[in-house]
């Protein structure tokens, strides 16, 4: 029992530090987290709001006051789609492309500067450690469906 509960502590610990490290480099960025979220579903391609909502799992009324936001500070543009008027695209501009190239944020790179300093056997436990936990998760949320 102690080394479960140690281990979620520890898994706990990891996530809310992930996060507040991912947390201040967006905010060097001048942005808030619901909003890089919103950024990051148009990095690959265009999508609607009504997409973006259901990526990110926020209201509809709160993401449309995002772009608005977003828009207004250059960071995406919106386009009517030309076969119907009534959709609109929500694109990168390009200082989005610039400052998500600059801030490599989910590149290997990043992760490379954070794992220098383990050794080679370090990291290989390391990472089947991370494969096991992610498997039994992947398993306890098919058996939950």
């Amino acid at each position: 029992m102690y080394l479960e509960t140690s281990i979620a502590k520890l898994l706990r610990q990891l996530t809310r530090t992930h996060k507040e490290s991912l947390a201040k480099r967006i905010h060097c960025m001048g942005l808030t987290p619901p909003q890089f979220m919103t950024l990051y579903q148009v990095k690959k391609e265009p999508k609607t709001i009504g997409q973006i909502v259901d990526a990110v799992d926020l209201s509809y009324s709160t993401v449309s006051g995002i772009i608005d936001r977003l828009e207004r500070d250059g960071w995406i543009n919106r386009v009517k789609d030309e076969a119907d008027r009534r959709v609109t695209w929500i694109y990168m501009s390009e200082k989005m492309q610039a400052r998500f190239e600059e801030n490599s944020f989910f590149q290997e790179a990043n992760y490379s500067k954070f794992l220098n300093g383990f050794s080679e056997e370090e990291l290989i436990i390391i990472h089947s450690s991370f494969d096991l936990i992610t498997r039994q998760l992947e398993k306890k949320v098919e058996e939950k469906s």
